[in-house]
Parts: C-alpha cells; sequence; structure tokens
C-alpha cells in the first residue's frame, strides 16, 4: 500500500498535537492571518509570539541566572526597562497585524464602553469584547493589556531601586494577561503554530520522507522543528553595526529556557518516541550527540545576565555561541537520520536559500505543466480516471517537500486542490454520480488550479536570489517526462 502525504498526514498532526491551543482557534487563526493584507504578516506574527514568549519566560528567574545564588538586594531595574522595551515592541506589532478599518471599530467600542454611566450596558459591552470571538477582537484586547502594563512599568523605572519581589510580582500580573488571550496564548517551548515553524531544509525534508518508521519520524522531526525556531529567534539579536535593542534581554531568556527543554526532549524524549521492541537503536547516542552542544552553550552564557550588560560585546558572544551550538544540535540530528548529510547543506544562508527557490520553482514548474496535461488528457472523449494519475503522485510527492517551502499565505489554494485531486482519487470507483461528472469537475479544477500555478511561477522567479540563476529548461523536461512517464 502506498505510503500517505508525508506533510499533510504529519506535520501538521504534529503541530496539532503539539498545540495547548483549542484547534478551532487556531483555524480560525490561520484563515484570518491569510487574510491581513501585510508584506511580512507571518515573520511579524513569529516575532509577536517570540516575544510574548520570551516576557513569559524572562520573569522566570533560572531563565536568567542558571543554578546561581543571586544577592537578595540586587536592582532589578535592567530586567525591567528590558521587559519594557519587548512590551513596546509588541505593542507595536499587534498594531500592524490589525487592519485600520477593524482598528477603527475596536477604539470606537472601547471608547463608548469608557463613556457609559449605566454600568449594567457597559459590563455587557465589555463582556463582549471579553469573549474574544474573533483574533482582531483577541489582539486588539491583549494590545489593550499590554498598554496598560508598560504605564505601569513607566512609573515603576522611575524608583531608584527596584527589588526581586517586585520583579516577580511584575512578571505574574504580566502572565496572567498572556495566558488569558484566546488567541495568541504564547507556546511552550515544543509547541508549534503552521503560520510560520517549519523544517525549510531541503535536505532534511528529504530525509525525513524516506523514513518508514513513523514513531521515529515524528521524534526527529519536532527536534528539528524546535531548533530551527531557535535559529530564528536569535536572527532577532541583530549583530553590529545595527543598535542592540534592550529587549535583546528577553530574546536570551527565552532561547535559555528553550535550549533547556530541548536538552530534555533529546535526551529523554527522543530516545522514548523512538524505542521498538528490540530497543531505541541509536537515538539515545544521537539523542546525547544533539543535547551536549547545546549544554555545553548554557554553560559557557549562565552567567551572562547576572550582572548588568556595560557592552553589547557579551550579547553578540553569546548569539554566536548559541547559533553555533543549535547547528551543531541540527548537524547531529541530521546524522541520525542520513549519515551522508553534510552540516553546509543544513541552514538558511545564501546558497541554501537559493537551493530552496530553485527546487520550488522546478517543482511549480512540473506542477503546472503536469495540470495543464491532465487538463488535456480528461477533455478527451475516453478520457478515465486514469488520466489524473501522474497529477496524483506528483501531488504526493510537492506535499513532501516543495510545500513545506511555500508561504503560509500560499498554501490555502495548494490545500484546496490536493484535497480536491484525493477525494477524487480516492472516489474513482464509486458509482454515486456519472464517471463524466467527475472528470468534467476534475478537469475544471485543473484548469482553474492552473492558473494559481501560473502566478506562483511568476512569484517565485522574481524573488532576487534567483535574478542570476535561469531556470533549466532541459532538467525541468526530464523531471516532466519522469512524472508523466509513471503511469
Amino acid at each position: 500500500m502506498e505510503r500517505r502525504s508525508f506533510v499533510q498526514d504529519f506535520f501538521f498532526e504534529l503541530m496539532r498535537d503539539s498545540q495547548r491551543v483549542r484547534s478551532e482557534y487556531l483555524a480560525e487563526r490561520e484563515r484570518w492571518i491569510r487574510g491581513v493584507e501585510l508584506p511580512g504578516r507571518e515573520e511579524v506574527l513569529f516575532e509577536l509570539e517570540m516575544l510574548l514568549r520570551g516576557l513569559d519566560r524572562f520573569f522566570n528567574p533560572r531563565n536568567l541566572f542558571g543554578d546561581e545564588q543571586v544577592a537578595g538586594d540586587r536592582d532589578y531595574r535592567g530586567e525591567l526597562k528590558a521587559a519594557r522595551d519587548a512590551l513596546h515592541r509588541c505593542i507595536l506589532l499587534s498594531r500592524r497585524l490589525i487592519v485600520p478599518r477593524q482598528e477603527q471599530a475596536l477604539l470606537f467600542r472601547s471608547f463608548v464602553e469608557g463613556s457609559l454611566t449605566d454600568d449594567r450596558a457597559r459590563a455587557r459591552l465589555g463582556a463582549e469584547l471579553r469573549e474574544q470571538r474573533t483574533p482582531e477582537e483577541s489582539l486588539f484586547l491583549l494590545r489593550t493589556g499590554l498598554i496598560a502594563h508598560q504605564g505601569i512599568l513607566d512609573h515603576l523605572l522611575r524608583l531608584d531601586h527596584a527589588p526581586q519581589g517586585l520583579y516577580l510580582d511584575v512578571g505574574r500580573a504580566l502572565q496572567h494577561e498572556l495566558f488569558v488571550s484566546r488567541y495568541f496564548c504564547p507556546p511552550a517551548a515544543l509547541e508549534f503554530r503552521a503560520e510560520y515553524d517549519r523544517v525549510s531544509s531541503v535536505a532534511l525534508l528529504e530525509a525525513l520522507r524516506a523514513l518508514d518508521d513513523e514513531r521515529k519520524r515524528r521524534a526527529y522531526a519536532l527536534g528539528l522543528l524546535a531548533l530551527f525556531r531557535m535559529l530564528r529567534s536569535l536572527r532577532h539579536l541583530p549583530a553590529a553595526p545595527m543598535p542592540q535593542p534592550r529587549r535583546a534581554l528577553v530574546v536570551l531568556a527565552l532561547a535559555r529556557s528553550e535550549m533547556l527543554a530541548l536538552i530534555g526532549y533529546l535526551e529523554g524524549d527522543l530516545p522514548k518516541l523512538c524505542a521498538t521492541a528490540e530497543g531505541v537503536g541509536n537515538a539515545g547516542a544521537v539523542g546525547r550527540s544533539a543535547a551536549s552542544p547545546i549544554r555545553r552553550a548554557l554553560e559557557e552564557t549562565k552567567t551572562l545576565l547576572l550582572t548588568p550588560l556595560k557592552d553589547r560585546k557579551r550579547v553578540d558572544e553569546a548569539r554566536e555561541t548559541l547559533v553555533f551550538a543549535t547547528k551543531a544540535s541540527i548537524a547531529a540530528l541530521a546524522e541520525g537520520l542520513d549519515p551522508k548529510l553534510a552540516a553546509t547543506d543544513l541552514y538558511e544562508d545564501k546558497r541554501t536559500r537559493l537551493e530552496q527557490a530553485e527546487r520550488l520553482r522546478r517543482d511549480l514548474w512540473v506542477f503546472h505543466q503536469l495540470t495543464l496535461s491532465a487538463t488535456q488528457a480528461l477533455a478527451l472523449p475516453e478520457a478515465t480516471p486514469a488520466a489524473a494519475e501522474p497529477l496524483r503522485r506528483f501531488a504526493a510527492e510537492f506535499r513532501d517537500v516543495s510545500y513545506q517551502l511555500l508561504r503560509h499565505s500560499d498554501r490555502e489554494a495548494f490545500d484546496r486542490f490536493l484535497v480536491l485531486l484525493e477525494a477524487f482519487c480516492a472516489k474513482a470507483a464509486s458509482v454515486e454520480e456519472p464517471r463524466e461528472v467527475r472528470l468534467q469537475r476534475l478537469r475544471d479544477d485543473c484548469r482553474r488550479f492552473s492558473e494559481i500555478l501560473r502566478h506562483a511561477l511568476e512569484t517565485v522567479d522574481r524573488r532576487a536570489e534567483l535574478a542570476r540563476a535561469p531556470a533549466d529548461q532541459t532538467s525541468y523536461s526530464a523531471a516532466l517526462a519522469r512524472h508523466l512517464g509513471n503511469g
């Protein structure tokens, strides 16, 4: 029996199983972010939720100081300034994600609520917003709370001294604000979001796809998703000569927290998930090997935040140490998947971005040609459901790798067509409706989707990394012929 599609049946289920927020809220949130007309909206959402996660972890002293004992008279104004800067950035990002028309409506509702003299009417109006019926309402409510916390911090920072008790109390109040958010509750260390979490390495996606063991695939994919998210978070610690924002301390605290969780996962959970009746195989050794560089990096940087930073050199050194450790951990997991994988093939640098763009361009071109071919074949008088078989097989291959390279906002049209194609093939032997009707419907779907593919191909072809890399039509044609010959 042919193995089911890797991406649709695996990555989506993996992310859904990891989530604390109810699935209906996240599905609504995915539909919402696709409709936000903002360039780079997924990156804006990622930065917002990264900082929300950071604020959640920033007020746990363990994430700042490790096992060190901190003097009771320490002044925490530096930490409060970093939290205030992160709050300010979250407010700006959340404002960008709400369309102006909706923003004006929410502001007007808030103004009316504050102007009412009837407490019962005001309570009813406030209760409607607190229900968080839409992602926009949830984000607006969260932003309103963050603005209030920023104002409180502005006043607290006028104090001559901020003791540890004040620092912890601010954190408890802020954490409550974050966790009552219905749509934007900060994800945990191994909790993922389909809008931006992905394994972007073609080599790793191919290696994961080649695994027949579902448990092992799940175990490795969880670790890789977390590690790639860590690399993405560390990119928000800008290198010189860019100014170093105070919120860099929040990002470092987040990195420490999630790396500690990763060590526990790699050394404990990874072998358990890979275990069979015969044992764990090499999973235990791979997990320890992947956790080792992270453990060393945390040891080297554990005293970084013990004292107020006087220059940015220490932050830059910490960033480089953590990035190196994360990449070394990815390389160790990659070696466990496939010993032939080279570390230089795994990370999102200039060369791998070019490789990803070229792979996506080629697969979109082949996909487009196969939809055109299927449209023509299905229009023939003697057409049968087998005419769609080359397209179906390629669609399964596309979902396994190139689908992950699409922007999240571009996936909806692909999702719809892939579901339609799968449903057609599953009902090929059905007698519920005439074969001619089913063939006509699929032919129309192929024709419409070919236009979507053509537009996507034009968009990818305009990417900067492909400006000096013309399409290799010979290899494209060979790939097309190979897929057409699979029938």
